[in-house]
Formats: C-alpha cells, sequence, structure tokens
C-alpha cells in the first residue's frame, strides 16, 4: 500500500500533481487514470503537463475523470439492468407512493402528509436527504420521538424514516431507476470487486480534502489493493506523526487514521523529508520553518462602512499592483459580481463562477407573471401595478417587427390606459396604440401573442407539465427569430440564462412521473420558483491566466499569487447553515451525517489553502452597513479567517492592533453631501412670458388663488410647467370620482325643488342617498374598487348624504352650478376672476352661496377679517420684494379664499351683496359651515366683501407679478399628498 502524499499548500498543486504522474509513471500515461473532485480540474492538469520540458511530446495524455462521474459509472454497472436517471420531480412522485403506504399500514395514525399538496414541499426535502445518504453510504434509520423538536410531519417521516430509505431503494433498484447518489453508494457496496477491475492499473486520487463516504470507500478499496495513490493538498504536517496540524486539516487527519495509512511530503514530484518547524508549539503551513506561519505573508486589511467603500479599497490596489497575472478575487456572494465588474482595470478577466438565475432579468420577469396570477382578483383580471411591471419589462419591449421595436410605443400607451383605470383591469379589453391610432395588424398580433403567453398561458395550469408548457412558450416568444433580433447576441449573460431554462427546467417540469399529476397552483408556482433558484448560468473559464474572479469553491486546487477577498464577513466567510426543516442540524450527527461542525472544517480548509499558497492576502470586509438579506439587519462582523488572520500578526507584533494602524486600512469615502440648494424657481423672462400669458388667456379660479396662496413653488409646477402627476389607480377609492358623484345627484336632487321654499322635512333623504348611489354605481373608479370597498363606500355616502339632507335649514334654491364672473383691476391691468357655486339659496337674510365640499372644509378665524394691521400692510403693498413675509401671514390667516371670492363675484356680478357663504361638510355629517355666520353684523360683511376682500385678492396678485421667484412653503399635512413632491427638494427637508 502506498503512503499518502501531502503536496504542500504552499505549492502549486496542479504543476506538482504533473510532476508526480511523470516522476511515477516515467511518462508513460497509457494505463494511468488520474481522479479529481470536480471536471474543470482535466483542463489545468492537461496545462501542466503540457509545460513540462522534460515530457517528450506528442504523448498519450492519461485519462482524467472527476469523482462524481467516474463513481457514478461504476455504481451503474453493477445495477440490474443500465438504470435511467430520475429528475427531482421524478423521485417527489416516488417517495409520495411510499409514504402514502407507510402511512396506511401505520398501527398508529401519524401526521404524514399524504396528500400530495401538502407532500410536495416535505418531498423535495425527503428526495435530498435520501441522496445524502446514499453518497455518504450510510443506511437509513428511523428517529423517533422526534415531537416537539421538528414539525409534526417531519416527526412522522423520521419516524419511518429507515423503512422510507429501504423501500425507496427497493424501489428504484426493482424499475431499473436510479439517482447519482444510489450510483455513489451501489459503487461503495461493491467497492472490492470495483477495484478488482482496475487492478494493475495507474491510479492517482488527488486533491480530496473531505470526500463523501462512498468514495471513501472506493478509495479505500483501490488503496488496499495497491493501485491506487493518493495526493492531498494540505499542511506537510500531516506527515509527522506526532506534530500539531492545522485545525482546517483535521478531517485529513483523520482519514489517514482510519486507513492506518501514513504520509510523505511530495517535492518535484518525489518524498521528501519536511524541515523541523522553528516552534514546535505552532502548526507550520509550509516546508521552510521561516515562512511557515501566516505572519509571513504579505496581510492587508481594509475595513470599510459598506460595499462602497471595498469597492473603491480594491480598486486602488488593482491600480497600485504592478501586474496583475495570477490573482484571484474571491467573491463569497454571488450577488457581488455585477459591482466588481464595474471596478475591474480591465475586462479581459477569467470568471470561474455560476450566475444565479434567480438574480437574471428573466427570472424577474417569471416571478412577474407568477405574481399576477397569484395576485388576480377573478379570472384575466390583474392588478394593475403587475401588469405596468410586465410591459415595462426590457426583454417585452425589445421585440422586433422587421427593424422596429414598434411594442415600446404600444405598451406605454398600454400602460397610460392602465394608470386611467382600475385597481384590477383585463388587459385584453385595453385598447393597443398610441394617441387614438390603431398599430399596425402585425403590431397588434404581437401584442396579443405577448399578453396570451405571459398571462393565459400561465391562468389555468394544473399540472407540472402545462406549467412547464407555459414557460417554454415564454421562452419560444422570447426566441422566436421573427421577433428576437439580434437581442440574445448582445446580451449573452441573458441568452445563457434562457438556455438554462429552457434546457432544464422546462424538461424537469414536463416529463417524469409527476408531470401529469394535479396539484394547487401555489405549489406548482413554489416548484418552479425552487427550480429556477437552484439553476446558475456557468462562464467558461477563458483565459486560465491573468485576474481571475471566482466564488470560494471555485478556488479549490488553485493557487493564487495574489488574493483578494470582499465582503469578508462572518455571514457570507464562512456562512450559516440553511435551515433544514426536516433534519435541523442537530439530529444530523444520529444518522452520522456531516454536520455544521464538519462543514465548517471543510469550509475552513477551502480558505486555508488558498491562504498558504498565496504571496499577498488582502482582505476586505464591511463595519456598518447591513447585508441584504431578510434577517441581516444587525451590524456585520469580521469574518473569523480575519480575526485569525489578525491575531497571528498581532501574535507577531506582541500587541494589539486597531484600525487605521498597518496592516489594517480604514477605507474612509469622501464625504459629498446633497448640497441644499433653494428650491425656490426664480422668475426668469420665459417663466415670466409663461406666466403672463396664462394671466391674459385664463379666467382665474379660487383654485388658482388657493394653490399661489398654500405653496407658490406647486402653483409654478402645477399651472406654469409642463410636468403632470404620475396617473395612479385609487386602489382605495378616488376622492374626486366621489365628489362629482355626489355633486351630480345633488344637482340632480334639488332640481325639482328649485323656487320651492323647503326644510328637511320636505326632502327625501332617502330618494338623495338611492340617487347618490345610483351615480357612484356608473363611475369606473367605483367599478374598479373591491367589492368590500364598494360596499363600504355606498354605505359611508349613503349615511353622509341623509345627515345632510336631515340638517338641511328652511331655503329656498333659486339656481344650481351658477358661473359667477368679475373683473379686477389690479395696477393697470385687468383680470378676469371667476368661480362656480353648487347652489344659491335665498332665506331670511338674504342670498346664501351654498358649496358643498366631500374633503377636507377650510376655515378662516373671525380676527383674520377684522385685523386693521394686517389689511392695512395688505392695501399698501407694491411689491414682492417690500414685504417678503406678507404672503406666508396671509396664507396662515386665510387658509382658502373660494367663499369670499364667491361673495364678491356674486355681488360684482349681479349688483346684490350675499348675506353669507356656506360650506356643507360632506365628509363628516353633512352641516353646515358659514364664512361669516352670527360672528359678523351685516356691516361687517358689507365692509369684508367690499373693501377688504378685493384689497386681499389684489394683493395676491401684485405679489404673484412681482415675484422674483416661486418659493417653496414646506407644511407636514399638506406636503406628503403634494403631486409634485419628488421634484421639490423642500419637502423632503
Amino acid at each position: 500500500m502506498k503512503p499518502v502524499g501531502i503536496i504542500p499548500w504552499t505549492e502549486e498543486f496542479f504543476g506538482a500533481v504533473a510532476k508526480r504522474l511523470v516522476a511515477a509513471t516515467g511518462g508513460d500515461f497509457t494505463d494511468v487514470l488520474v481522479i479529481f473532485p470536480l471536471r474543470r480540474a482535466a483542463r489545468h492538469l492537461c496545462d501542466r503537463l503540457a509545460a513540462l520540458p522534460e515530457l517528450p511530446k506528442p504523448l498519450l495524455a492519461p485519462e482524467i475523470v472527476a469523482v462524481g462521474d467516474w463513481a457514478a459509472a461504476i455504481g451503474a454497472s453493477f445495477a440490474p439492468t443500465p438504470p435511467a436517471m430520475l429528475d427531482v420531480l421524478d423521485r417527489v412522485a416516488i417517495l409520495h407512493d411510499i409514504v402514502r403506504d407507510i402511512a396506511a399500514d401505520a398501527p398508529v395514525p401519524g401526521d404524514f402528509p399524504t396528500d400530495m399538496a401538502r407532500f410536495f414541499p416535505w418531498g423535495l426535502e425527503l428526495a435530498e436527504r435520501m441522496e445524502e445518504l446514499f453518497r455518504h453510504n450510510v443506511p437509513g434509520r428511523d428517529l423517533a420521538h422526534l415531537q416537539g423538536q421538528v414539525l409534526a410531519p417531519a416527526a412522522a417521516l423520521l419516524s419511518r424514516l429507515g423503512a422510507i430509505h429501504d423501500r425507496y431503494r427497493q424501489r428504484l433498484v426493482a424499475e431499473g431507476l436510479a439517482t447519482p447518489g444510489l450510483c455513489l453508494t451501489l459503487a461503495a457496496e461493491n467497492a472490492r470487486e470495483a477495484a478488482a477491475r482496475f487492478a494493475g492499473k495507474k491510479i492517482f486520487a488527488c486533491g480530496f480534502a473531505v470526500p463523501s463516504g462512498a468514495e471513501k470507500a472506493l478509495f479505500a478499496a483501490l488503496w488496499r489493493q495497491g493501485d491506487l495513490e493518493m495526493l492531498w493538498h494540505g499542511d506537510p504536517a500531516l506527515a509527522d506523526p506526532g506534530g500539531r496540524v492545522h485545525f482546517s486539516c483535521l478531517e485529513q487527519k483523520r482519514w489517514l487514521g482510519d486507513l492506518s495509512a501514513r504520509a510523505v511530503v511530495i517535492a518535484d514530484g518525489r518524498t521528501r523529508r519536511a524541515r523541523p518547524k522553528a516552534a514546535p508549539d505552532r502548526p507550520t503551513l509550509v516546508l521552510d520553518a521561516d515562512t511557515a506561519n501566516l505572519s509571513s505573508k504579505k496581510l492587508r486589511f481594509f475595513e470599510g462602512h459598506d460595499l462602497h467603500a471595498q469597492l473603491k479599497a480594491l480598486e486602488t490596489c488593482l491600480d497600485d499592483a504592478p501586474d496583475l497575472e495570477d490573482t484571484a478575487i474571491v467573491l463569497p456572494d454571488t450577488g457581488l459580481l455585477s459591482p466588481v465588474l464595474h471596478i475591474l482595470p480591465r475586462k479581459d478577466v477569467n470568471i470561474s463562477m455560476g450566475y444565479p438565475l434567480a438574480r437574471s432579468s428573466l427570472a424577474r420577469l417569471l416571478e412577474i407573471i407568477l405574481t399576477l396570477q397569484e395576485t388576480a382578483l377573478s379570472p384575466g383580471r390583474y392588478h394593475w401595478k403587475g401588469l405596468v411591471s410586465l410591459v415595462r419589462h426590457p426583454y417585452l419591449k425589445m421585440l422586433r417587427v422587421g427593424d422596429e421595436e414598434p411594442l415600446r410605443g404600444v405598451f406605454h400607451a398600454m400602460e397610460a390606459a392602465l394608470r386611467r383605470g382600475g385597481a384590477f383591469v383585463d388587459p385584453f379589453q385595453l385598447e393597443a396604440g398610441e394617441e387614438d391610432v390603431p398599430p399596425p395588424p402585425e403590431v397588434a398580433a404581437l401584442a396579443e401573442r405577448v399578453l396570451t403567453t405571459c398571462l393565459a398561458g400561465f391562468a389555468d395550469v394544473e399540472t407540472p407539465r402545462a406549467l412547464g408548457n407555459a414557460v417554454a412558450g415564454l421562452c419560444g416568444l422570447l426566441l422566436d427569430p421573427d421577433h428576437a433580433g439580434d437581442a440574445w447576441e448582445r446580451f449573452l449573460i441573458d441568452a445563457e440564462c434562457l438556455f438554462r431554462l429552457a434546457t432544464a427546467v422546462v424538461p424537469t417540469l414536463t416529463g417524469g412521473r409527476l408531470a401529469d399529476a394535479v396539484l394547487p397552483r401555489d405549489t406548482l408556482f413554489s416548484l418552479l420558483r425552487r427550480l429556477v433558484a437552484d439553476e446558475r448560468a456557468p462562464f467558461e473559464a477563458e483565459p486560465l491566466t491573468g485576474l481571475q474572479v471566482l466564488g470560494v469553491l471555485e478556488t479549490r486546487l488553485l493557487t493564487f499569487r495574489r488574493v483578494y477577498v470582499l465582503d469578508a464577513v462572518e455571514d457570507k466567510l464562512p456562512g450559516s447553515a440553511p435551515y433544514e426543516p426536516l433534519l435541523p442540524d442537530p439530529l444530523r450527527r444520529l444518522l452520522s451525517l456531516p454536520d455544521a461542525r464538519q462543514r465548517d472544517l471543510v469550509a475552513a480548509y477551502n480558505i486555508y489553502r488558498l491562504f498558504f499558497g498565496a504571496e499577498e492576502i488582502t482582505l476586505l470586509y464591511r463595519t456598518g452597513a447591513p447585508g441584504a438579506g431578510l434577517f441581516e439587519d444587525a451590524k456585520p462582523s469580521r469574518s473569523r479567517y480575519v480575526e485569525q488572520l489578525l491575531w497571528e500578526e498581532e501574535k507577531r507584533r506582541g500587541r494589539v492592533l486597531t484600525a487605521g494602524e498597518p496592516p489594517v486600512s480604514l477605507v474612509r469615502l469622501p464625504l459629498c453631501p446633497i448640497p441644499e440648494a433653494d428650491a425656490a424657481m426664480p422668475v426668469t423672462p420665459a417663466v415670466a412670458a409663461r406666466l403672463d400669458a396664462y394671466l391674459q388667456a385664463n379666467r382665474l379660479s379660487a383654485t388658482f388663488l388657493d394653490t399661489y396662496l398654500a405653496c407658490p413653488l406647486r402653483f409654478f409646477y402645477r399651472y406654469l410647467s409642463p410636468l403632470a402627476a404620475l396617473a395612479e389607480v385609487a386602489e382605495e377609492g378616488d376622492p374626486a370620482a366621489v365628489g362629482i358623484a355626489a355633486h351630480e345627484a345633488l344637482r340632480e336632487f334639488f332640481t325639482p325643488y328649485l323656487g320651492r321654499d323647503i326644510d328637511a322635512a320636505d326632502i327625501d333623504a332617502l330618494a338623495l342617498a338611492d340617487l347618490f348611489e345610483a351615480r357612484l354605481a356608473g363611475n369606473p373608479a367605483y367599478q374598479a374598487l373591491p367589492p368590500d370597498g364598494r360596499l363600504l363606500l355606498a354605505r359611508a355616502g349613503r349615511h353622509r348624504l341623509s345627515a345632510m339632507a336631515a340638517a338641511l335649514p328652511r331655503t329656498t334654491p333659486f339656481a344650481l352650478e351658477t358661473e359667477l364672473a368679475a373683473s379686477l383691476e389690479v395696477s393697470g391691468r385687468t383680470y378676469l376672476l371667476a368661480g362656480r357655486a353648487d347652489r344659491l339659496d335665498r332665506r331670511e337674510e338674504g342670498v346664501v352661496i351654498v358649496d358643498y365640499k366631500t374633503g377636507s372644509v377650510p376655515a378662516a378665524p373671525a380676527s383674520s377679517w377684522t385685523d386693521e394691521a394686517f389689511f392695512r400692510s395688505v392695501a399698501e403693498f407694491r411689491d414682492a420684494a417690500t414685504d417678503p413675509g406678507l404672503l406666508a401671514e396671509a396664507a396662515n390667516r386665510f387658509p382658502s379664499v373660494q367663499l369670499p371670492l364667491y361673495c364678491w363675484l356674486y355681488g360684482a356680478g349681479r349688483g346684490e351683496r350675499p348675506a353669507d357663504a356656506v360650506f356643507v361638510e360632506l365628509r363628516e355629517d353633512g352641516q353646515e359651515k358659514p364664512l361669516f355666520g352670527p360672528r359678523f353684523e351685516p356691516a361687517a360683511r358689507r365692509e369684508i366683501i367690499e373693501r377688504r376682500l378685493p384689497q386681499l385678492l389684489r394683493f395676491l396678485l401684485r405679489h404673484l407679478t412681482t415675484a422674483a421667484s416661486f418659493a417653496p412653503r414646506p407644511e407636514a399635512r399638506r406636503c406628503p399628498y403634494c403631486d409634485f413632491r419628488p421634484a421639490c427638494g423642500a419637502a423632503a427637508r
């Protein structure tokens, strides 16, 4: 039996393996088999063999295989018939049959999930645990009495786990089926016979740190037969029986003990004695005693607040590096790939890590489609926001007809229609086209095909096959050569993601035993999301040299001179193991399966093997901003590996290092706060011309004056700029639509009573409520509300209008919806002011102007009209520069000039001064809120209407026309609801 060869992890592994192969075989690879734990190792070994000058060329290369493929082929050869490999859905289907039979035969009923809809998520977990038992060649066993430690279905399944495992295996073998794990366990069980097949062959197992149980059994049989030589990459102290081995190599040391094997150090292809350690109490990591510890490396630490700081430091390090050959950027999280690519100094890099399909734009499109179905109100009626997201997706808008992309305009018009409609919409009823111009027939047909594929195709799926066909239809739409153009040639990552969806996810759904099983929609969609989450778009490792971007697992067996580890925090490196609801970590040891401790040792081996092979190690981590995960809201802590490297450096220096002291650098990004620019809009000549044109061409309403009085900047955006509020569907009800329905109902209701002396006893409150409900029913905004919203609005409206009718005083209505207008001269210029009075009544005290209010009712204190000093300032006002604070004072005193303006318009236009004006507060109890009321005598009312109100109106117009800018007037109750809040910086401050 051959000793285990230890290639010191300070040496480049593949070069050392190549030299060992030449030394052991003399360069004759005729009967040589080299086994690696991963497929891409073959390329690296072939390159190293080609680079050996002493090896004559051309030559026949050795057979190089990945252990998974090799062992699976061996295991399949021991099956009674050549087995057919099962995908995950087939495994779940078989396990469901087994669990259902076990539950039916159980003497004591348990909480077994026998219904497929309930079993499916547990079936996925159970299938993975079966695979794990197979991979480690561990027999299943029943785990009883776990109630209270796991969920009830998990406890029931675990209580019969041994029986499930046995029946599952028996059924697979009997039906000529297999899984990768089962092939492994068949190979392990027949390890001696398998080893005999390789008798006389020279076999090298290279780079295995912690193989699975089945792999260990195969290697042990080959090793004891004398045909296998194992080459490990690790701590050379493994070759010293009494040596202290680095903790990350403890699994290798345990494996040596299980084999009762000895280890030797391999250098230049031959065995070599390890040099004595400089410090016997410390584990050596390389052969040379003087460079045996982490502190011998060039260590650098960069501590930043967030990812931006880390990227800045990484960019600086790469710029300062003398070269980027033999350099690795290690990313513990695939989500870091995109931001890193933007700061690399060169683009011809080798990216050796898969990009998760779940992070792609394609997955986002699928998620939009699934969410639309899950939130649909009824078949064919989808939530408007989801439809907006769908028609905005770039994959759909870039579909072509000829050389044009006409769906951009069509979908833009559709989005506008969606924003004008209700909360739930049938998109097939929307008009396609821009500005009432229908699109060409071929464009309309493409738009309908998009909606049919994305909506109708997913609407009635009941089986995995139907869902797979729907996804295939989506792939067919995006890949249609008549409409795709060259999009997928330009967006290569997206094309690879689409390829994975079409060739991996769709066949899994449409094939197998479970393809036609009727499942709930939620289960089907969860299955699709699970399959998408498991897929990755692989990046080809070209070139194999230079600057490389890798994940931690992709660094296995590779060695780099410079290593940069980004976001080295504990949550990412090593990271926490995902929670397993079926078999939590504390229970795994009961089945002799690897637990969290063993997983941590594997992670430690991978990272320390990388560290000790490097000359320069740079670790970047954040200390402030949390990650983007759901539960990553706590302050991050640096990785345990960072802590150990710091500890090694502190021991070497004999003191504790502080942040900012080399080699620990603090990354401080320059603070660039957004300057607090003046939010006011200056009155430029162009703005002044636009204002002048508006004043000449339009009648000025109470809303016009109230807007300027409340906030001049909002006035500018509303009346003088092309900006308009983005239309949004009022899902909780449209106040404006309710107001229109109430005004229409009140106008129609009071028409028969014109000229009649009435009070509450003379009108039918029930008839008014019925009329309002009828008008409301025909309003599109009312139809857009969900049933509970319609019921609530109808009942509330009936109650409030009935209360208004019950509170009606003795009055004689004589006009409805009356236009009021009058001219006002200000500084030599005449302005036309106008308004519409909802109702004009004649009462005992005189004419009363009535205005219905479904919103809040503004009211001015009585003292505002009697303040002589204020009105003296108003009368003397000439321009905005002389008294800049007067407008704000006026706004505080008079929240609205609507009713006073109506009184002045009525008196100036008809020659009769009104006695009063009232708001009818429909949002409450329908009571009248008078402008004057008993607080003011007739003489005071005349003074206000005839003198003080014109002074106030002239002041507003003078201020409007002389102001140097339109300044904001922030107000806590108004700003959050302002349509122009995104354009105004004052509201944020």
